[in-house]
């Protein structure tokens, strides 16, 4: 149950985290008409509430992706013993 609830977070994350992506590009080209260089502009994106939003979710993902491992980790090894297979 906990490695499904998991799974399902995990995918709606990153659902919201590809929305944010898909429309990065546009944003950047935007603020390079204000900050000249490509590298400013993602500094100054990195500041907006799509910027941290982007960070939150990446963070999130990283913190859930290494859940799931962990819980498919303990399910091989649950089904090992269950099975005699230590």
């Amino acid at each position: 149950m906990e490695h499904r609830r998991a799974t399902n977070e995990f995918n709606e994350k990153i659902k919201e985290l590809i929305e944010i992506k898909k429309k990065k590009p546009f944003k950047i080209i935007e603020l390079m008409a204000e900050h000249k260089t490509v590298s400013k502009a993602e500094l100054y994106y990195s500041a907006t509430d799509e910027g941290q939003k982007e960070i939150e979710l990446s963070m999130t993902c990283k913190g859930l992706e290494k859940i799931i491992s962990s819980l498919n980790t303990e399910l091989r090894m649950i089904r090992g013993e269950f099975w005699g297979q230590n």
